[in-house]
Parts: structure tokens; C-alpha cells; sequence
């Protein structure tokens, strides 16, 4: 009897670890998902995948799986083939694409709350951002309150 205990204490203990090690945040959970929209503040797009292997784009908001990401762990996966297409960049200042996500590179933002600004980085390629319409990866396009900062801020909606 006591052995059951000390297992079903055990499991508990195990649970809650790891609800600690990936919370959903109040507006994931509100949303019913976790997956989010990420519009860039320039423009007002929403990053859209196409298909495997081609540059991901933006284009006007709409509630495409296209449109929806999520992410595991450091990787930002395409809701359209949920955790199989991850997004993936070929070098600085270069286009991004949808690549199998056993070959995308990691990313790390500051918050993934609802409507939150954020910016989108890799340590290979550097920042995400939108130039002359092109959703690419690289150096920086402004600071603080640079005009060309918002080509490279992201906000997120879920």
C-alpha cells in the first residue's frame, strides 16, 4: 500500500514538473490553442507559409493553417502540416522557406503573448524582418524608435 502511494505521489510530482517547464500563457489558453498569427508591424501581414521547400512569404491576414504558427521548443512549425515544416533560413539576408524540421534552425523571441511586440532571432542568420516586401533574415533595420525597427517587429495574435 504504501509503495501505491509513493508512486501516485511521484506522478503527481512528475506532472506538475512538467506543467512548469511549458505553461500555456492566459491568452493561449483563452484562444483555445497555441497556435498565433505573426503580423509584422510594418506592413500589417501576416507571415504566410506556401509549401514545403518554398520562401515563406506575408500576405493579408486570414484564418488559413497557412497562417498559423506554433512552436517546439526554439523551432517555429507551420500549423498547415502541424510540427512536420518548420520555419528555416539559408543564410544572412536571404529568404526564409518552410523546411522539414528536422533541418530548421532555431529561433528565440522576447514573448509569444497574445499581441505581443516582438522581435524574431537566429544565431545563424540574425533577424527576422520584411524588406521591399521580401520576408528575409539578417543584419538589423533600425533601433529604438527608428522608423525601419517595425520591419523587423512581429506581433503576435492569437
Amino acid at each position: 500500500m504504501k509503495s501505491i502511494k509513493t508512486i501516485g505521489m511521484l506522478a503527481g510530482a512528475m506532472a506538475f514538473g512538467f506543467s512548469l517547464m511549458g505553461p500555456v500563457s492566459p491568452a493561449q489558453a483563452a484562444s483555445g490553442g497555441t497556435t498565433f498569427h505573426l503580423v509584422n508591424q510594418a506592413t500589417g501581414k501576416c507571415l504566410q507559409m506556401n509549401w514545403e521547400g518554398e520562401k515563406i512569404t506575408q500576405a493579408k491576414c486570414k484564418n488559413t493553417k497557412k497562417q498559423w504558427w506554433g512552436h517546439v521548443g526554439g523551432q517555429l512549425y507551420s500549423e498547415y502540416n502541424r510540427a512536420a515544416w518548420c520555419m528555416a533560413h539559408s543564410g544572412r539576408e536571404k529568404p526564409l522557406y518552410t523546411r522539414s524540421c528536422s533541418r530548421a534552425q532555431n529561433w528565440s523571441w522576447t514573448s509569444l503573448h497574445n499581441n505581443a511586440k516582438t522581435s524574431i532571432v537566429s544565431p545563424q542568420c540574425s533577424y527576422l524582418k520584411v524588406v521591399s516586401g521580401a520576408v528575409k533574415c539578417g543584419k538589423r533595420t533600425g533601433v529604438g524608435s527608428q522608423p525601419g525597427r517595425k520591419k523587423m517587429t512581429w506581433i503576435v495574435k492569437y
